[in-house]
């Protein structure tokens, strides 16, 4: 299944990506094989970014360990990643992972025997994609009291279209959906094939919509328009488990004829309000798994 960090936002040049390493501090995370005590070693490094010269740069290292030896591994290359902050738009921030290959020019040791830096020649091209900014909390059906998803082929605007496209699926079975994680930017749904590819569209928008348990019982759900952002397979092969990302959130707080949407491509602050609450669930969870 594809992550939330399986596309590309920022194309970026390797000298633009390691500047902005060196001027944000980043620690930089490099996997590699080098002559170490004579023999080749494959080691994993962690470090900071200094003296970039176009892709040319020192990685002042910070702590190393020795890995397996790994037959395939090619002395003096090696893989790095490190995430910076970056503006991908407006009113929007976002944490993005760099990704990509290097070359090791020279390394230096000192008087103990401790690794110093690297010098490095990094790929002329990095992939960049955007992380989770927040933490998926995997879902149980007790952790709500209503949920479904719908394809909405129009976005609805006012309160009356909104009750017409709702009421289109009161006049069939709701299709049977799942959820598997949600965060305050999306959810992972487990839907039938014909709702998960429908054949009229390649990018689909979905309205999700979810009232949690530990939300009062009068008090409205989380309505959210969303786009697909990947598909995989559902853990017990039931259907096909769809990523969505949210796009809108409906404000129930504007009490007018007129729906009013917020942009939350950034997440959700009501629903990361509403998550913290299971959060501690989610640990018991993992730890007794």
């Amino acid at each position: 299944m594809n992550s939330d960090a399986s596309f590309c936002l920022w194309n970026s040049s390797c000298h633009e990506a390691l500047a902005d390493a060196q001027n944000t501090g980043a620690n930089v995370h490099l996997e590699c094989c080098l002559i170490w005590c004579g023999k080749p070693a494959c080691i994993s490094v962690e470090g900071l970014v200094r003296e970039v010269n176009g892709r040319e740069a020192q990685l002042l290292v910070r702590s190393m360990s020795m890995q397996p030896q790994n037959p395939k591994a090619v002395v003096n290359q090696g893989k790095f990643y490190f995430s910076v902050k970056r503006h991908v738009a407006q009113d929007m921030s976002a944490r993005l992972g760099v990704y990509g290959n290097a070359q090791i020019l020279e390394s230096a040791v000192g008087p103990s025997g401790e690794m110093l830096y690297l010098s490095l020649r990094f790929s002329r091209h990095v992939t960049v994609r955007q992380l989770r900014s927040s933490k998926r909390i995997p879902w149980r059906a007790e952790y709500s009291r209503m949920s479904s998803v719908l394809l909405a082929p129009e976005r609805p605007d006012t309160t009356n279209d909104l009750r017409i496209m709702l009421g289109a699926y009161r006049q069939v079975p709701l299709p049977a959906t799942r959820i598997l994680d949600v965060s305050e930017g999306g959810a992972c749904v487990c839907m039938p094939e014909e709702l998960a590819t429908p054949s009229f569209t390649s990018d689909a928008t979905y309205l999700f919509f979810l009232q949690p348990s530990v939300m009062p019982v009068t008090a409205p759900p989380y309505v959210f328009l969303a786009k697909r952002a990947g598909l995989g397979k559902a853990p017990d092969a039931q259907g096909i488990a769809v990523r969505l990302r949210f796009q809108e959130e409906l404000d129930w707080s504007a009490r007018r004829a007129r729906l009013r949407w917020l942009n939350v491509k950034g997440g959700s602050p009501s629903l990361r309000q509403c998550l913290t609450k299971y959060t501690d669930a989610s640990n018991d969870q993992q730890e007794s798994a």
